[in-house]
């Protein structure tokens, strides 16, 4: 722990969990004068609930939704912040705090409620001032400072956030302020104190990335409806002039449905802001403590009030983009986008599932499946160091990962994935295994290895025998037609799971690799006799049950092929992949000689598939391949329109179409093998893309010449090359301006 200073808080209003909307927000501040020449000043601050933080009239950061969330009963993250070119002779430091995930609402349907850590928010911070003289001088946060309520009056990231500006407290942060009316905060003593302690933030903050400007698509007499344009999260920035007391409220929606915002999608999530205004000139309105998945905004005015600008502000964790992809099919490269589109909406501070409805946990089964997809477009090694922290702070005493992280004191999801839900759990052992081939750096095996193993070990006692049985109710999530046997599931993912901590095991020499591989080969035996019958079907004769085989080394290519032609013979050319199948799926395609099938169904607009939603106006990826369908209209019940897990298909757009392929023994791209898979049908006739790694910027590009292709890439020289071309002939090879170029047949 790098400060320690006292929590305070401030009642703004009476404490009742059991209330609909929480209290109005508390507002801080503190005045001091510097003794002397500062050669560096540090703010350190932490919060259950979030903050914005102030120095001297301006923010302190870009940053929102700060200090992000954590299972705050084992710890609380706190972020720095370097204000030295910020100070002035008379400063004053100032904060003003939101009930975030720590007192607003989490969860889902009968499991979403308020205050699932604290029944308030409360604050800490302290700023260290280096003298030039080499003294050190600490202002840490206590009954010293001022308090009071302003223009928020409720604020949560579902509900949404209202602000009455006619109490706003003007320039509350600048050292002249008049604060003789506001009161002496209250010191605490946080009811985690006893267990938790304070850890700086993993994950950079979460950050303002894009800005759109909406077009209006329709008006009446007081109410307007605009579309962004992308599918998104963020927040509306407005602002308005009018009357005192006119009132805005603003509701956000993914579609339109009859000319209509549609919001029943959306649950128990009212996604909805309201602003007050003062009357007195141009007013801004940006919410500051909460965030809305959205496309559409219906604004409707109550009063006198004329809407001057409206901007939508993009709002996700601060990753810098790593990677891009793009080809001559503007269909795919709309995939691509919706992809990492949704990559965006779902990256605030935890890999969630959606960012709209009443859920937005961190599902881990989502998150493993989306991991190298997403590491190729963003650098996300902080990223999912600090979700590896929550799932491993999860872990049951029985060495169970529950499904979703952060977890809370109590409630249904907590309870859900106490069975270890297949392709949930392994997500302690599948980010590790994709974050070292693509950062390199072992220090996330040796992490997070030890909560591998204590899964396995879990496994081991619950089933002896190497299958597991029926437990859990996930699977292969949202596929079509047949659903896979969840026993098959589970013991696939056991299989996967052994192999992953044998892996592991070796690349930091644990001696226990042995005994991994020994358990891999037993469940994969087991698997063999159980579940596969002499004709070589799997039980539930599936397609994601043969593409989670074949990659998890369980069944042969030989078997593997002729089975997966025969399904999709029998499913008309289909797909029928849920969330676990449908990253394996155009892989195994490939490597089983039928690219064919797999470029076809990436170019295909039909249902179902990943065209069917482009062509039907998605600019996200849908959570279901049935979220809309012309025939059936919006699916009721669960149905987001932005759910990145069948956006996996990224990562074959790098490794497969671009050839892109990071060797896991040489980690973090020091060696890479280039093995493309050109386009047979033709719709596809050039890709381009690339990857920067940490020694520098891979280019790829291919484009079809005649009846042969041209293969480029341009790699530093540090990073090692392999190349295979799937048994083409090579017309010609050279190296040309740095770039490897070969002509195929």
């Amino acid at each position: 722990m790098l400060f320690d200073s006292k929590w305070i808080t401030y009642q703004t209003g009476e404490i009742d969990p059991a209330a609909k909307y929480g209290n109005p927000s508390p507002y801080f501040r503190r005045t001091f004068a510097l003794k002397g020449k500062v050669k560096k000043a540090t703010l350190f601050a932490a919060a259950l609930g979030l903050y914005k933080l102030y120095l001297n009239g301006k923010p302190v950061s870009d940053d929102y939704l700060s200090p992000g969330w954590v299972d705050y009963s084992k710890k609380i993250p706190f972020y720095r912040y370097d204000v030295t070119e910020k100070l002035a002779e008379q400063n004053a430091l100032a904060a003003v705090l939101g009930d975030g995930w720590a007192v607003g609402y989490i969860g889902s349907t009968d499991s979403f409620y308020r205050c699932s850590y604290n029944d308030r928010v409360e604050f800490t911070a302290l700023l260290r001032l280096e003298y030039a003289d080499g003294t050190v001088e600490e202002i840490p946060t206590d009954a010293s400072w001022k308090a009071t309520k302003g223009a928020i009056f409720r604020s949560d990231l579902y509900m949404g956030e209202v602000v009455d500006a006619r109490l706003d407290l003007g320039n509350f942060s600048a050292a002249d302020y008049d604060d003789s009316a506001w009161d002496e905060a209250e010191e605490v003593v946080t009811k985690f104190s006893h267990s938790v302690y304070l850890e700086e933030s993993l994950v950079p903050p979460t950050v303002v990335k894009h800005r759109f400007q909406p077009k209006l698509v329709k008006q009446t007499d007081n109410q307007y409806l605009y579309d962004v344009t992308q599918n998104m999260a963020g927040v509306l920035r407005c602002v308005f002039r009018g009357e005192r007391g006119a009132q805005v409220v603003i509701r956000h929606g993914e579609l339109l449905w009859e000319d209509a915002l549609y919001t029943k999608n959306l649950r128990k999530a009212e996604a909805t802001d309201t602003f007050i205004l003062a009357g007195e000139g141009d007013e801004v309105f940006r919410p500051l403590f909460t965030f809305h998945g959205f496309r559409y905004a219906e604004l409707t005015f109550t009063g006198k009030v004329e809407l001057v600008s409206i901007e939508a502000e993009v709002m996700y964790t601060d990753l810098k983009k790593s990677g891009e992809f793009s080809c001559s099919s503007p269909l795919v490269n709309r995939i691509y986008q919706n992809a990492l589109w949704s990559q965006r909406g779902n990256f605030i501070n935890v890999p969630t599932d959606c960012p709209q409805r009443d859920e937005r946990l961190g599902w881990a089964g989502d998150a493993q499946i989306f991991c190298q997809s997403a590491m190729y477009n963003m650098d996300c090694r902080d990223f999912y160091r600090k979700y590896l922290a929550d799932l491993s702070s999860a872990q049951l005493g029985n060495g169970i990962i529950p499904v979703v992280a952060p977890r809370r004191p109590m409630g249904y999801h907590d309870y859900v994935g106490y069975d270890a839900s297949a392709g949930w759990a392994e997500a302690i052992g599948e980010i590790p295994y994709h974050h070292y081939r693509t950062y390199g750096d072992k220090r996330i095996i040796r992490d997070y290895l030890p909560s591998l193993k204590r899964l396995l070990d879990y496994y081991e006692t619950e089933s002896p025998s190497g299958i597991r049985g029926y437990m859990s109710k996930y699977g292969d999530w949202l596929s079509l037609g047949t659903k896979t046997d969840l026993s098959v599931v589970n013991t696939l993912y056991y299989a996967r799971a052994a192999w992953l901590a044998a892996e592991l095991c070796r690349f930091i020499g644990d001696f226990e690799e042995e005994r991994y591989r020994a358990l891999y080969e037993k469940v994969r035996a087991a698997f063999r006799e159980k579940f596969i019958d002499e004709e070589g079907i799997i039980f539930s004769d599936t397609q994601s049950a043969y593409v989670i085989a074949y990659s998890f080394g369980i069944i042969n290519a030989e078997e593997t092929k002729e089975n997966l032609a025969r399904k999709f013979r029998e499913s008309e050319g289909k797909l029928t992949t849920g969330f676990l199948g449908i990253k394996f799926l155009l892989p195994t395609l490939c490597d089983l000689g039928m690219s064919d099938i797999a470029y076809r169904l990436i170019t295909s607009t039909e249902y179902p598939g990943w065209g069917f939603s482009v062509v039907n106006g998605a600019t996200t990826i849908w959570e279901r391949w049935d979220s809309y369908t012309i025939e059936g209209g919006i699916r009721k019940g669960m149905n987001s329109f932005n759910h990145y897990s069948f956006g996996s298909c990224t990562q074959w757009m790098y490794e497969y179409c671009l050839g892109l392929r990071p060797d896991v023994e040489h980690p973090g791209l020091k060696k890479v093998l280039f093995a493309p898979y050109f386009d047979p049908t033709g719709a596809i006739e050039s890709a381009e893309g690339h990857y920067d790694s940490d020694h520098g910027r891979i280019h790829i590009a291919w484009e079809k010449k005649g009846d042969a292709f041209e293969y480029r890439v341009t790699l530093p020289p540090q990073i090692e090359s392999d190349f295979r071309f799937d048994g083409r002939k090579i017309l010609s090879q050279k190296e040309e301006n740095g770039s490897f170029v070969f002509l195929l047949q």
